[in-house]
């Protein structure tokens, strides 16, 4: 079957690389034709990533104006389908989708679901990557394959590490690791402000907890918080706060080996964002063996397999018509004390490992993508006529 991938380049350090990478690889070595339609990561002219040829982005701010056109050069006469890792609430205003074979792996962080994206996916095949989301496409008259994201559980595993020494962590202490990105304003969707506020709250009262936060700090895209002066005027322990090197982070030097170590060496993942479409730090975390805290809404409440989910309070997010979860900072503070009273415990790392091993990449495809795709073909195939319309046809023929 012949396929183009609407999604960010295959090799861009984003949650949705990661994804581009893990199954267009898959998708080629099932026997599928693929192309990659980046609207992240490549400009200006094409290339290829193991095998497979790579479009580069647009001008415009999703790459939405070139997404049908690269579509249509790379199938030209063969019949195929659109394949789209994206939020979809970008791309309804596209001349011709509706008219073209497309199908989005939805990201569904709100509930309910946003209007602009009921819309989209009531016109077109949809997969839901979180249970959750799967549900509240339900609520809203689309029903939804299911699909979650993939890991490579090759690489994400409990795994030696000199983290601590390198970043002058003493080995005794409790380290706590933030993974998360820093970009947007309104909302600031990972919640950045009651992370760190929880975060001070907990090291002020345990003299060794440390903080490390894997994340640009200037921000993403302009309107994205300053999360320096966001530490200095909550009171995190400086001495006690550890930053990814800035330079190393956008660069693209930081490959998941070291990530993985990380986490190995971390005693606890904080991931309380306000809503997720999945939240692939809190699978690769587990992986290695770490246990999460997690915010009790969107795909992050099923995520979690060994760790503490936390309440919350609803924000409407009025740009796109739904509510959001802001977690609360006592809640957050609860989750953190819990995995402070669990640290060293093998068995709730075991717990996490084993829990994790449901999302590797490979399995995912297996068990997930392969009955999606044979419906897909299906699809593609001519419905055979009746006896009556075949009747019908022969003595159309026939005047």
């Amino acid at each position: 079957m012949r396929l183009t991938w609407y999604s960010n380049a295959p090799w861009a350090p984003t949650g949705y690389g990661t994804q581009t990478a893990l199954l267009t690889s898959r998708l080629k070595a099932d026997g599928h034709e693929v192309a990659i339609a980046a609207n992240y990561g490549l400009g200006a002219a094409p290339t290829a990533w193991q095998g497979i040829p790579v479009m580069p982005q647009g001008f415009s701010g999703h790459s939405e104006d070139v997404m049908l056109a690269h579509h249509a050069a790379w199938l030209g006469d063969t019949p195929g389908w659109l394949l789209t890792l994206y939020d979809v609430w970008t791309l309804g205003r596209i001349p011709g989708h509706a008219e073209t074979r497309i199908a989005s792996w939805t990201p569904i962080d709100h509930a309910p679901v946003p209007p602009d994206v009921a819309a989209w996916a009531r016109q077109h095949y949809t997969i839901a990557m979180s249970k959750f989301g799967q549900a509240e496409l339900a609520k809203v008259g689309v029903d939804a394959k299911y699909a979650p994201h993939g890991i490579d559980t090759n690489v994400f595993k409990p795994t030696p590490s000199a983290v601590r020494e390198q970043m002058r962590i003493p080995a005794d202490a409790f380290l706590i690791t933030i993974n998360a990105a820093n970009k947007g304003g309104t909302p600031v969707r990972k919640a950045w402000s009651e992370m760190l506020s929880a975060a001070a709250l907990f090291m002020r009262k345990h003299e060794d907890a440390y903080l490390y936060l894997h994340t640009n700090v200037h921000g993403i895209g302009g309107n994205a918080p300053e999360l320096g002066i966001m530490v200095d005027a909550i009171g995190v322990p400086g001495d006690r706060l550890r930053i990814v090197d800035q330079y190393q982070l956008v660069a693209g030097r930081i490959n998941e080996a070291t990530l993985a170590q990380v986490y190995s060496a971390s005693d606890v993942l904080l991931a309380t964002s306000m809503g997720e479409g999945f939240g692939i730090p809190v699978i690769e975390a587990q992986a290695c063996g770490l246990p999460v805290v997690v915010t009790d809404f969107s795909a992050q409440a099923e995520l979690c397999g060994a760790g503490w989910k936390v309440g919350y309070q609803p924000w409407f997010d009025h740009f796109q018509g739904a509510f959001l979860a802001t977690p609360l900072i006592a809640e957050v503070l609860r989750g953190l004390e819990a995995s402070y009273a669990a640290r060293g415990d093998a068995a709730l790392r075991e717990q996490a490992v084993a829990f994790a091993a449901d999302y590797d990449a490979d399995r995912v495809y297996l068990t997930h993508w392969r009955p999606i795709l044979a419906d897909l073909e299906a699809q593609l195939k001519p419905v055979p006529l009746t006896r009556q319309q075949r009747r019908a046809l022969a003595r159309k023929k026939a005047a």
